[in-house]
């Protein structure tokens, strides 16, 4: 009975280390479509800013911003100096409308895009986000759980 116990224990562990694949779902329709990446053109402009905090044990840190280039395109951008843990594999950003992701709160997020390390990011967006989303959130879906917040004002 022990063993059987020690073996689902470690099925567990290895279950959560690896839940946050590094391949985005393709399956998931709020999935970015990693097709569609296009970089800043220009000049680019911050709209605004913050920095982010780290949650539940992790080293999240790094500037956030909503920026627009001269094309006229939105991105969320995480600054050179981004950094998260990413011993799970990637993570998620997304926009919310507060510091805390509310999953079950349609219209209180909007997700933006998978990423898996650290440094400078740019997430292209359709369009500039609805003022309500005040807040940038890194996220491990798998685990469900928040590596970090950011302000946007």
């Amino acid at each position: 009975m022990k063993s059987i116990f020690q073996k689902f224990a470690v099925f567990a562990v290895v279950l959560i280390i690896t839940s946050c694949s590094s391949t985005p779902d393709e399956m998931d329709p709020l999935s970015p479509d990693p097709v569609s990446k296009v970089d800043p053109v220009g000049v680019i402009l911050s709209i605004k800013e913050g920095m982010l905090m780290p949650q539940s044990g992790t080293n999240t840190t790094g500037m956030i911003e909503l920026v627009s280039d001269e094309a006229g395109k939105y991105f969320l951008r995480l600054g050179n100096d981004f950094k998260s843990d990413f011993h799970t594999g990637t993570v998620t950003v997304y926009l919310s409308t507060s510091s805390k992701l509310q999953l079950s709160e349609s219209g209180s997020f909007q997700k933006v895009g998978i990423v898996n390390e650290s440094g400078e990011h740019f997430f292209v967006l359709p369009n500039l986000p609805e003022s309500k989303f005040s807040h940038g959130i890194i996220w491990c879906g798998a685990a469900g759980i928040p590596f970090g917040y950011g302000s946007l004002n």
